[in-house]
Parts: C-alpha cells; sequence; structure tokens
C-alpha cells in the first residue's frame, strides 16, 4: 500500500452476547487494492464486510473511508457498491432495470444511464441479455448483472461477500477472471469476502486471515503460503 489508506478499521468490535462477530480488529486497504478476507464459517469476515458497508455498527472502533469518519454513517452515504452470495436481483425486473435501478434512484441523466449501461454489458458479455428476467439466466450471467450494477455506479469502492460461492466451479474461474478484469480496469477498490483459499490467493493483491473473529494474519499471497503463522 502506498500513501494513506483508503479504508481504515481501528480496533472494531461488533460481538453478540460474548461469541459470534469480531473483536479488535485493525485493518488497513490501500486505494486501487484487491483485498480478501478469508476464513471459515463463523470466523466474522461477513460481519466485518457489513461494519465497513454501514449494516452493522461497531460497539467501539471507528471505521474511516476515504479520509472521513463512516463510523456511524449510513450505507447510502458511504460511496460503496456491494456485490451479494445471493445476488440481490428484483426477479420481476429485466437486466437493464436492474443494472440501472440505482442509477434511477438518484435521477441520473438519460444519456448517462444509456453510456453506463452499454460499457457495463459489453465488459461483463451481456448484449442481447437487457431484456430478460432473472429467472431467465443461468447462474453466471445472474452473478454478471450484479457485478454490472455495481460497476454503473461508478464508486471507487466495491464490497463482495462471498459472491461466487453458488456457481459451480467452471463458472467461478470464469467470472473470478471477470472480477479481476474489472476490477483493474476501473481502478477499484475491492474488499473480498470468501472461503476459498484459491478465490483468495488468485484474485488478492493482500489477503487477511481471520479465525474466530480475529485477525490471525494479513499479508500477500505468496508471503501467506510460504511462511504461514
Amino acid at each position: 500500500m502506498q500513501g494513506p489508506p483508503y479504508v481504515a478499521l481501528r480496533n472494531v468490535t461488533r460481538q453478540w452476547d460474548g461469541r459470534g462477530g469480531v473483536a479488535d480488529v485493525s485493518l488497513e486497504v490501500g486505494e486501487g487494492d484487491f483485498v480478501s478476507i478469508l476464513g471459515p464459517s463463523g470466523c466474522g469476515k461477513s460481519t466485518l464486510l457489513r461494519i465497513i458497508a454501514g449494516l452493522e455498527t461497531p460497539q467501539s472502533g471507528t471505521v474511516h473511508i476515504s479520509g472521513r469518519d463512516e463510523t456511524h454513517a449510513q450505507a447510502s452515504q458511504r460511496g460503496l457498491s456491494m456485490v451479494f452470495q445471493s445476488y440481490a436481483l428484483f426477479p420481476h425486473l429485466t437486466v437493464r432495470e436492474n443494472v440501472l435501478f440505482g442509477m434511477r434512484v438518484r435521477r441520473a441523466p438519460a444519456r448517462e444511464r444509456e453510456a453506463k449501461l452499454a460499457e457495463a454489458t459489453a465488459m461483463l458479455g451481456l448484449e442481447g441479455l437487457e431484456r430478460r428476467k432473472p429467472s431467465q439466466l443461468s447462474g453466471g450471467q445472474r452473478q454478471r448483472v450484479a457485478l454490472a450494477r455495481a460497476v454503473v455506479s461508478g464508486h471507487p469502492l466495491c464490497l463482495m461477500d462471498e459472491p461466487l460461492s453458488n456457481l459451480d466451479a467452471k463458472l467461478r474461474h470464469s467470472v473470478r477472471r471477470d472480477i479481476k478484469a474489472l476490477q483493474r480496469r476501473l481502478g477499484l477498490t475491492v474488499i473480498y469476502v470468501t472461503h476459498d483459499q484459491t478465490e483468495a490467493m488468485s484474485l488478492s493483491d493482500t489477503i487477511v486471515l481471520m479465525r474466530e473473529g480475529r485477525v490471525e494474519q494479513i499479508g500477500s499471497p505468496p508471503a501467506l503460503y510460504s511462511d504461514p503463522e
């Protein structure tokens, strides 16, 4: 990481009755970095992502994004997009309507919406599918629609919560390439939650290894592979 961190967590704790959640987590993410939070189910990685997103509020500690204290800010005010494991598409809307939903809510000009839609569908191989409903798409296509919606938001920070876990092995490999290519092309800062070591190793600049709500080790994929703590 060069320069000040784009995302900085300081001593963040969020627990329920002393069990689950995260405890005293500190983390820095540089602008344009791809950081994976890796660990088994129940280790607190999704809780940490939800705290960054503003979907959970820490009991103690702070969350800074782009130099601003966002610890108690609403999710909609944090300037980020999120891709969920379940895709979170509206089943009654077409691909086009799903991708442009956020832009319509904030009343972006029609010309801007059309340009963003064309760019996103071209990048993700969705041309010709704009009028289909999610039920008419494969799992991989639905995940690409969710990625396209995140891309057109224009936010520099993208959070991803196990986005490939519902796909088969072949599709995971394909969409993984799409995610990395998008991140590089757009210069996104990505924080990516996964329990899959292969995903973390192949996608990340930095891996944050978690266990039982705490950070065990932070380092590059080669460092964690060759010198695990």
